[in-house]
């Protein structure tokens, strides 16, 4: 086998993409991988125009590179879109380097093709997730912050501590729930049940639950778990749970308009005394809700708490 034929062979078998222009930029030679890329007939190489496959906004993208390379006979690396033989465009990276004869005289460019979509991909995705990953934790530091503050404010010194992690194990209880499912979307019956967890509650006898399992998005189920949580945590020291004899029932339901509700309701005992003040327990059940979620019903009743959020 002679050197060009070895050349030949190496160049036809090759997973790589590699192609070799004249000095006009017409193609004069694309190895097998490439001539799949593009659906060509070896036979029609000189009909083929590769100029014709690329995305119409990548023409201005390529031909400034191109140009000056071909011009001044040096090397070029450019990305654009080109469209391969079923129809999709597919990102190319090129990378080419000109080509002499024995006398010096510019013969055109050799290149390899390097489909780096994928790549493309999943360099954007990142950015994206970093991104989202960054507001993210900003919102997140600032509920933190108006948590730590607003219990300081209403708790005695030395019940801040506990009642600042328990706040903060309700929060993070729905976070769990929205990483777990890449903030997507967060089942209703979790976001309700996870609450009790938080307060080891959730297996209860006095507590009854039920409701279809629907979906709702991140940015409620994160304000309704608090909610939920301060409601739960109240519930536990003055409510239903508070005593023997105490029941709550939680109940969800949704329509075909996509709207929903959601239902708390306790009964104890004894006659339970209105609170005398707004707290910050108000604030999270009822203020927070309302201005990013829905409607809220919030009732102290004699016989109990009752809270009704419709969406």
């Amino acid at each position: 086998m002679t050197d060009q034929e070895l050349a030949i062979a190496v160049a036809e078998t090759s997973p790589a993409m590699l192609w070799m222009g004249d000095a006009l930029g017409r193609c004069v030679f694309l190895n097998s991988s490439l001539r799949r890329f593009w659906g060509v007939d070896p036979d029609a190489l000189d009909q083929f125009d590769w100029s014709s496959t690329l995305h119409p906004d990548d023409v201005a993208l390529l031909s400034q590179p191109f140009s000056e390379a071909m011009a001044a006979h040096t090397s070029f690396v450019v990305e654009a879109r080109y469209r391969r033989a079923d129809g999709i465009y597919r990102i190319m990276r090129t990378e080419a380097n000109p080509r002499f004869g024995g006398d010096g005289t510019f013969l055109g460019m050799t290149g390899l093709n390097i489909d780096v979509t994928e790549q493309r991909d999943a360099e954007q995705k990142s950015l994206y997730l970093m991104g989202e990953l960054n507001h993210r934790t900003k919102n997140l530091i600032t509920v933190v912050m108006a948590i730590a503050r607003a219990t300081a404010r209403s708790t005695e010194p030395d019940r801040f501590l506990e009642t600042f992690s328990s706040r903060l194990a309700g929060l993070a209880s729905s976070n769990d729930l929205l990483v777990a499912q890449d903030w997507t979307a967060v089942s209703m019956r979790d976001l309700v049940t996870s609450q009790f967890r938080t307060i080891s509650m959730e297996s209860d006898d006095r507590i009854a639950f039920d409701g279809p399992d629907f979906s709702v998005c991140p940015q409620h189920a994160q304000t309704v778990g608090m909610a939920l949580h301060e409601l739960a945590t109240n519930s536990l020291k003055h409510g239903a749970l508070s005593e023997p004899s105490g029941r709550l029932t939680v109940t969800w339901r949704s329509n075909d308009a996509n709207q929903w509700r959601l239902e708390w309701r306790e009964t104890v005992s004894r006659t339970l005394p209105a609170p005398v003040r707004r707290g910050f327990g108000h604030v999270v059940m009822v203020d927070m809700v309302e201005r990013t979620v829905g409607k809220v019903d919030l009732r102290f009743e004699p016989q109990g708490v009752t809270w009704i959020l419709e969406v």
